[in-house]
């Protein structure tokens, strides 16, 4: 899966739509919001460790939630910015 190729972002966000926008995926987006800390602060100020677990929960839980809000063109042109600001 190569989130810099429109096909494959267009596939992934069917398939993120088939599973989210239902009233069970619906049930299951508000379950990961709570349990991942989406409305949270993910800082630690007692553990270095928990706060980079909390931004990886959080970063997961993003991507999904921009899969689901974006078109495909504008999640590939994200990941190729990311892409280039991590060489």
């Amino acid at each position: 899966m190569d989130i810099t190729n429109i096909n494959d972002v267009k596939g992934l966000k069917q398939n993120f739509s088939a599973v989210f926008d239902t009233p069970q995926g619906l049930e299951v987006m508000d379950f990961l919001e709570k349990s991942c800390g989406w409305y949270d602060s993910v800082f630690d100020p007692n553990n270095a460790d928990r706060t980079l677990i909390n931004a990886g929960r959080r970063e997961v839980l993003a991507t999904i939630k921009t899969f689901l809000k974006h078109p495909p063109e504008h999640i590939v042109a994200l990941a190729q910015q990311k892409e280039n600001y991590d060489a």
